[in-house]
């Protein structure tokens, strides 16, 4: 008879990357090598799912990254711009050589400087994003105000809803669901403007869709449009800081999006919309999250990101 079984050999573990459906998952392998009498009889290879744990140090990392950013370039901003106008306003009139130009480096540091001033307050939004204050709000109302300002801002999209008569009541954080709504119908939009003809065929009139349905438990709200979709690849990385297909994107909107929809023991959605473009779905639970039940009873309260169909 042998002795005692010995303990697994096992060796470090290694990150890989798969593929199921749509979503790419990140797992931990290990592998141990099982040694009787000083000889290996076999293999075992553990495999733990990471995605989460990976995508909350990067998102943790690029937080820091955002409180550093906002401190070191939000305070010369305001006396660059106040210089700026100064020079215009003092100088403008002075100048008999070159007007043009003068007016036209003044202006393009008023405008960069703006420029810059909104992509630093996007970066202090995200590092600080306060937490819910929840109070029984109407969604419908929210809905129908997020709906305004896109239509008179972008005449030339055709933007439709659906949404319910009677009032949708539930525990939420206005402001924040009104920024989540504005953020994907900006997203909607500047998927519309990144379309590109083929063939020299004209672009279809662009078209943003806000639905709202009630179930049993949750809200759901769906906006989809018939922009250019989603990318083919890594497109469940498109929720993590800095990660944007927009060239003057700063990647913070669905990072913020995420933030608050977690917040809310809610579930986001991205998928493809039939027929081309991209459908986004908010799935808010009718009940504040101290009154559920068991999440096997209560699905949606896991706070989850999904991604695919």
């Amino acid at each position: 008879m042998t002795g005692p079984k010995p303990p697994l050999f096992a060796q470090p573990g290694a990150q890989i990357s798969v593929m199921r459906g749509r979503q790419h998952r990140t797992l931990l392998l290990r592998l141990a090598a099982d040694i009787v009498d000083g000889s290996v009889v076999g293999f075992v290879a553990t495999f733990d799912d990471i995605t989460e744990l990976v995508a909350a140090q990067r998102k943790a990392a690029w937080s820091d990254v955002a409180r550093r950013i906002a401190h070191e370039i939000k305070n010369p901003l305001t006396p660059i711009q106040l210089s700026a106008e100064r020079l215009r306003r003092k100088y403008l009139s002075e100048v008999k050589t070159d007007r043009d130009t003068f007016e036209n480096c003044t202006d393009t540091i008023i405008r960069q400087v703006g420029d810059i001033g909104r992509m630093v307050d996007e970066f202090s939004a995200f590092a600080r994003m306060p937490s819910p204050e929840m109070k029984i709000e109407n969604l419908v109302v929210i809905c129908r105000e997020a709906l305004v300002l896109p239509r008179h801002a972008h005449p030339e999209i055709l933007f439709d809803s659906d949404l319910p008569d009677s009032p949708v009541e539930l525990p939420c954080d206005a402001r924040q669901i009104a920024q989540v709504l504005t953020n994907l119908m900006q997203n909607a939009i500047d998927a519309i403007e990144g379309r590109e003809a083929e063939d020299g065929t004209a672009l279809p009139q662009g078209h943003v869709t806000m639905s709202l349905t009630v179930d049993a438990n949750s809200a759901i709200i769906e906006i989809a449009d018939n922009g250019k979709g989603l990318p083919p690849e890594e497109r469940d990385r498109l929720t993590e800081p800095y990660v944007t297909t927009r060239a003057k994107g700063t990647g913070l909107g669905l990072a913020i999006v995420k933030k608050i929809i977690e917040d809310h023991n809610a579930v986001f959605e991205l998928d493809d919309r039939e027929g081309g473009g991209a459908r986004a779905r908010v799935i808010l639970p009718l009940q504040p999250a101290n009154d559920m039940i068991a999440e096997e009873e209560f699905p949606i309260s896991s706070g989850r990101t999904a991604h695919g169909h």
